[in-house]
């Protein structure tokens, strides 16, 4: 399909950046308590579709959904097991526009030319709108072989955990997926990235450097706070301290737009990539709360772009995502 290529926004016109990870199809585990039949949904994929379409209604940059090779026992446990990230995506291709379809294909445990060719699929079928995400750690010689092929068509997606990924996938990844629990901690990153970034012969702006958040909401700070506790409660584990190498937001979605907009007006981020802790809950929050904020000060777009994911993110056209060695 052939798209037009994006303008490069100026400072002054710089849009913020949104994902859902929706990765589980939300972020809680299910514990022993609950029977099977309560997290079968985890593996509906018409479920995923819905949320997907709320994603696409809040006109949010992409979904991610991550793999894994485990497989769920048909028995009362945790939520191990999780649908094929690529075959959802392709699926998700055909009844969605807009949204980026964001899909982890581990090249550790897939041959290379195999995952080039399930994104090559998913973008073929979603009319561009296939990325690729991958962990920081994965091995050099897997990554580049996939990103060569289909660097023009999937935007890499690298979660980074670390100073020796960060300065690896700056190099020539196209989005960053970090992790900061305050604000000096985002721009420190941030600036790092861009100046490896053009130290490696790009430009400053071919890599976006979005923050993990995970995301508690409610009404009011008392009841996101009531959500924590009951969450608490029913899995028997603090779920805040899951999370604690992630900035976290236990409060109104008016007050997590606000803090997106603070951080990225000093450029501490180019985004948000928001794990929900519920997908009733948050979901709803992030599209019909955060967005409508976020739109009201200007810095979250109305519309689409255009109809590919690289449109959406404002990246060239060819940007690579190779993760080189260091």
């Amino acid at each position: 399909m052939t798209s037009t290529t994006p303008s490069r926004p100026t400072t002054a016109d710089r849009q913020i950046h949104l994902g859902i990870d929706l990765t589980s199809a939300g972020a809680r585990r299910v514990t022993s308590r609950v029977p099977v039949a309560s997290f079968a949904s985890a593996f509906d994929a018409e479920r995923l579709a819905d949320l997907v379409a709320a994603a696409q209604r809040g006109t949010l940059d992409f979904v991610a959904i991550d793999d894994s090779f485990r497989l769920q026992p048909e028995t009362v446990g945790l939520l191990r097991g999780r649908l094929d990230a690529a075959v959802v995506a392709s699926r998700l291709g055909k009844v969605t526009h807009g949204v980026g379809l964001v899909a982890t294909i581990s090249p550790e445990a897939t041959e290379p030319e195999h995952v080039a060719t399930a994104l090559q699929t998913i973008s073929r079928v979603s009319g561009g709108r296939a990325g690729w995400q991958v962990d920081g750690s994965a091995p050099d010689r897997s990554v580049t072989a996939v990103t060569r092929a289909v660097s023009s068509v999937a935007p890499t997606v690298v979660r980074v955990r670390s100073d020796a990924q960060l300065e690896r996938a700056a190099r020539h990844a196209d989005v960053l997926r970090i992790a900061a629990t305050d604000l000096d901690s985002a721009l420190e990153q941030r600036r790092r990235a861009r100046t490896i970034a053009v130290e490696a012969g790009r430009a400053a702006d071919d890599v976006l450097v979005l923050v993990d958040v995970y995301a508690v909401t409610g009404p009011d700070a008392e009841s996101a706070q009531a959500r924590v506790e009951l969450l608490d409660a029913f899995e028997g584990t603090d779920v805040v301290a899951q999370h604690s190498d992630s900035l976290i937001h236990v409060g109104t979605p008016l007050d997590l737009a606000e803090l997106a907009e603070a951080w990225f007006e000093a450029g501490a981020v180019d985004g948000f990539v928001v794990t929900p802790s519920s997908l009733v809950a948050d979901v709803a929050g992030l599209v019909d709360g955060v967005v409508p904020a976020l739109r009201a000060s200007g810095v979250f777009r109305r519309e689409y772009p255009g109809a590919t994911l690289r449109e959406s993110l404002a990246l060239t056209p060819s940007g690579v995502g190779v993760l080189a060695g260091v």
